[in-house]
């Protein structure tokens, strides 16, 4: 189906197509942009892109973005959950400190204004340099870079912020750090849905979007909101961790907390990857650096989610 709508597009729309998605009657375009004033320039495809996917008469939602080309990383992994406690900046830390482990080079983008929690994570207490160019430099842990609001700000400080201001702060951790060139950068994603989510969607191109959650049913609930609004901003998603799965019994069978299959069976849902599931360990949640990382129960669990993103890139 996918080919036979692209035929339908004049040659110089074609070059611009990053994604396309068909979910149930919807579907999501994603074409490529320069820069935001680049965007503008090219509006005229995406009323074409609009009109030729309307002229199939086969959806009820057409949903047309632009997103930004990044050179800076090779790739952007979006690590998601749409309801906090879950785990989910736990599970982005685990996921640079494996990929960092492999021989990547790894950065870490604390996109969670509200309630960052990365420093903590990593127990990094110093704030970042400027260079000479008034250009951010990130923290370097263990060999990792990494950016927080929350290197920024005391942290004993409640962010109360309007959306501009949130938008703002983003916006500056995104365009004013002096990354390298990083093989992969995680982001470690606000929980819920809002405007965060569309700014990042808009200005960065997301390789693969990564969803946490429990098999807790409020947690399910609002993970398939969540899910619906990164399709509905074209972002790929890539597939779902079960953080908190179950415990490890002292005779070694496993008690499933919140029930067995529900994150698989969301999974298959949504036509994407079931990941693995993580047991519930306390150790997991302790503020963690690659020697940790290396020797904790979870390395192989972790390390096997990692290859499958890793095949999935390739």
């Amino acid at each position: 189906m996918k080919d036979e709508i692209i035929s339908t597009f004049s040659n110089d729309l074609k070059e611009l197509i990053e994604n396309i998605i068909i979910q149930n009657q919807k579907i999501f375009v994603t074409l490529k942009a320069k820069s935001p004033e680049d965007a503008k320039k090219l509006e005229k495809f995406k009323i074409e892109c609009i009109e030729k996917i309307s002229s199939f008469k086969k959806f009820n939602e057409v949903n047309v973005t632009f997103t930004l080309i990044k050179k800076k990383f090779s790739k952007i992994i979006a690590i998601s959950s749409c309801k906090g406690g879950v785990g989910k900046s736990t599970v982005s830390v685990n996921i640079a400190h494996s990929l960092k482990s492999m021989g990547y080079k790894v950065g870490i983008l604390d996109c969670d204004i509200y309630g960052p929690s990365i420093p903590k994570l990593l127990n990094i207490n110093q704030k970042p340099d400027v260079d000479e160019n008034k250009k951010i430099l990130p923290i370097i842990h263990d060999g990792i870079e990494v950016i927080s609001i929350g290197l920024m700000i005391n942290e004993d400080k409640p962010i109360i912020w309007r959306g501009p201001m949130i938008q703002s702060a983003l916006m500056q951790l995104i365009n004013e750090v002096k990354w390298s060139q990083l093989d992969f950068l995680v982001l470690d994603m606000p929980p819920g849905t809002g405007d965060v989510h569309l700014t990042i969607a808009q200005k960065l191109k997301i390789d693969h979007a990564v969803v946490v959650t429990t098999s807790e049913e409020i947690a399910i609930a609002d993970t398939r909101k969540g899910i619906n609004m990164l399709l509905k901003f074209n972002i790929p998603i890539s597939g779902i961790i079960e953080n908190m799965s179950y415990l490890i019994c002292k005779d070694g069978t496993k008690d499933f907390l919140f029930g067995e299959y529900k994150a698989e069976e969301l999974a298959k849902e949504f036509n994407t990857n079931f990941l693995g599931k993580i047991p519930f360990d306390r150790s997991f949640f302790k503020t963690i650096n690659q020697e940790d990382f290396n020797n904790s129960n979870q390395t192989q669990i972790i390390n096997s989610i990692t290859k499958k993103l890793l095949k999935l890139s390739d």
